[in-house]
C-alpha cells in the first residue's frame, strides 16, 4: 500500500515524476509496483511544473493565510480551473480544503488566518464510535479535519481508523490491544443498520453542501453575466 503524499520525502516524489515524464513506466504500472495512485502522482508532477522544489514541499496544516485563500477561491469563481489544479499550483494540501474555502466564501462568511490548533488529544472510543467517524471521513472526501471537530478526536485517531476501516472494513476497528477476538465485538444487525443510515445522511450532507455552492456559483455567473450586458455601450 503507498503511503499519505506528505510522508514521501522529496527525493522519493523527484524519482517517481522522473519514472513518468521520462516514459519508463506509465500511471497504472506505478500503482501497481509501488502503490501510489496516479492522481498522487500526477499532483506531484503538477506541483513541481508550477513551483519547482518548493511545489513538493510539505505545507504544515492550518498554515493558509487569508490572502492566499480568497484568491484561490476568486480564480475558482473565475472559472476553467478546477480544485486539483488550485491545489497543485498553490501547494495545497487537500481539495477538500479548497472546497470549503469556496463554501465558506460563497456563503456570505469571512475566510480568516487560521492560526494553528493545539493538537487534540484522543479520546477513548467504542467500535461504532470509530466505524462512524471513520464513514463520516470518507464520505466527505477525507476532511480529517472536519472529523476532529465533530466527534472531538485527535488527528492521529482519525487517519488511523480511516486507513483500517479502507483495508479491513469494520472488524479492523476492534481494540483487541490485551485480549483475543471476542463474540461482542461483533455488531448486531440493529447497530449495523444505524451505521448505515448515518453512512448514507453523512454522504448526502457532503452532497447537499456541494450542490448549495455548485448553484451559488451559478448564480454569481448570471449575475456577472447580467452585469457585462448592461455595462456594454449602446450601439448609435
Amino acid at each position: 500500500m503507498g503511503r499519505n503524499g506528505s510522508r514521501y520525502t522529496i527525493a522519493e516524489k523527484l524519482y517517481y515524476i522522473g519514472l513518468v515524464n521520462q516514459g519508463e513506466v506509465n500511471y497504472n504500472s506505478i500503482q501497481r509496483i509501488y502503490g501510489i495512485t496516479r492522481n498522487q502522482v500526477n499532483q506531484w508532477i503538477e506541483r513541481y511544473k508550477a513551483q519547482g522544489i518548493t511545489g513538493l514541499k510539505h505545507r504544515p496544516l492550518g498554515r493558509y493565510t487569508k490572502e492566499l485563500k480568497l484568491k484561490v477561491v476568486l480564480e475558482y469563481l473565475k472559472g476553467n480551473t478546477s480544485y486539483p489544479q488550485l491545489c497543485s499550483k498553490y501547494n495545497i494540501s487537500n481539495v477538500s480544503t479548497v472546497y470549503q474555502w469556496v463554501h465558506r466564501y460563497t456563503s456570505g462568511k469571512e475566510l480568516t488566518t487560521r492560526s494553528a490548533k493545539p493538537m487534540k488529544n484522543g479520546r477513548k472510543t467504542t467500535k461504532i464510535e470509530r466505524i462512524e467517524i471513520a464513514q463520516w471521513i470518507i464520505a466527505h472526501e477525507m476532511d480529517y479535519s472536519g472529523a476532529m471537530d465533530k466527534y472531538n478526536v485527535s488527528y492521529g485517531q482519525v487517519y488511523m481508523w480511516t486507513k483500517k476501516y479502507k483495508n479491513g472494513g469494520e472488524d479492523a476497528l476492534v481494540d483487541r490491544r490485551g485480549k483475543g477476538k471476542s463474540i461482542h465485538d461483533q455488531l448486531t444487525s440493529e447497530e449495523k443498520r444505524d451505521l448505515e443510515v448515518k453512512r448514507l445522511k453523512a454522504r448526502i450532507e457532503h452532497l447537499s453542501t456541494e450542490n448549495a455552492v455548485l448553484k451559488k456559483l451559478e448564480e454569481l455567473e448570471r449575475m456577472d453575466a447580467l452585469h457585462n450586458t448592461s455595462t456594454k455601450p449602446s450601439k448609435h
